[in-house]
């Protein structure tokens, strides 16, 4: 049952990051979105990505794969608009 608690909160956890990014990509707009911020983002997401395939949870895992792509694409965007 606590998986399942994991799996709830890391989809509310990546779900809170998908507007953002798709008005980031849809506007083009990026002047407000904290480099520094969003790089540190990625970088929290690939340690706890690390840390979830050494321990085998999957939804650390799940969750950290979904941050770094989200939080990835708003670097890229921020990089390429910005």
């Amino acid at each position: 049952m606590l998986k399942y608690f994991g799996f709830i909160g890391g989809f509310i956890t990546v779900s809170a990051f998908v507007p953002q990014v798709l008005r980031t990509l849809k506007t083009r707009h990026t002047a407000d979105l904290s480099l520094g911020m969003v790089g540190l983002l990625v970088a929290s997401g690939i340690l706890w990505l690390g840390y979830g395939i050494a321990i085998h949870d999957w939804p650390v895992i799940l969750t950290n794969i979904g941050m770094v792509v989200l939080n990835s694409s708003l670097v890229a965007a921020k990089l390429r608009y910005g």
